[in-house]
């Protein structure tokens, strides 16, 4: 007979860990259920990235990448089941669309400089904005706004 609490005697039903995998998609949901809705675009944009934090916040993340992690955040804006997801998509698509300007020095959104501006600003004071992806934003608008003096 295995025991089940040791992990020498028991099965391992999925050896390449995708069952732990699952799990920690679960329990992060749960966490954090409006990250956790940008993390899965992310990581279906990414998978080697993997969650919003890590395609945003990389500085080799390939432009195509951004693009498309805009798009699907900004229809989790428009389609988002609860409020919190509409916003974290808002916030993640504005966010996209500052790591193409920092990191590229590409525009992929619409916005004139003053639209840009203000969603920069509204997302980084919104707390439930990952700091990394903040700080992020900080830096984009620091380029966007150019050498004071």
């Amino acid at each position: 007979m295995t025991n089940p609490v040791d992990p020498t005697t028991r099965p391992e039903p999925f050896q390449d860990g995708s069952l732990r995998d699952t799990l920690a998609w679960v329990l992060h949901s749960l966490d954090q259920p409006a990250v956790a809705s940008g993390d899965w675009i992310a990581y279906e944009v990414d998978a080697k990235r993997g969650t919003a934090v890590a395609l945003l916040t990389d500085p080799t993340t390939p432009l195509a990448r951004l693009r498309r992690a805009r798009i699907l955040w900004a229809a989790l804006r428009s389609e988002g089941e609860r409020a919190e997801d509409r916003t974290m998509g808002s916030r993640l698509a504005i966010a996209a669309a500052a790591a193409a300007y920092l990191f590229h020095g590409e525009r992929i959104s619409n916005h004139d400089d003053s639209a840009l501006l203000t969603a920069l600003r509204s997302a980084v004071a919104d707390d439930a904005v990952p700091a990394e992806v903040r700080i992020m934003m900080q830096m984009a608008e620091r380029k966007l706004t150019g050498p004071i003096g």
